[in-house]
């Protein structure tokens, strides 16, 4: 992400409501199923742990792979559009 949005995403991050609206949106739930598929529970909390300890490789490899999928793709940026809606 480029520089510039940092604090506009940081503001949009902090809105619960609209973090709540977007988390509910029939993409958002797409995309969980996507992220679900092929990984277990545990791999998924794993992964969210060590992205918050600050060792992001296995998520930007997660994220990488459904970027990957033409339909992961179309998830990624209709969700990026939502957030810059707001």
């Amino acid at each position: 992400m480029k520089q510039n949005n940092q604090p506009k995403l940081q503001q949009l991050l902090g809105d619960k409501q609209i973090l709540e609206q977007v988390a509910k949106s029939p993409d958002a739930k797409a995309l969980a199923s996507l992220l679900t598929q092929g990984q277990d529970q545990a791999s998924l909390k794993q992964i969210a742990e060590s992205a918050a300890k600050g060792d992001t490789s296995q998520l930007n490899q997660l994220i990488q792979s459904i970027a990957n999928n033409p339909s992961g793709a179309e998830l990624l940026r209709r969700l990026g559009e939502s957030f810059g809606k707001k």
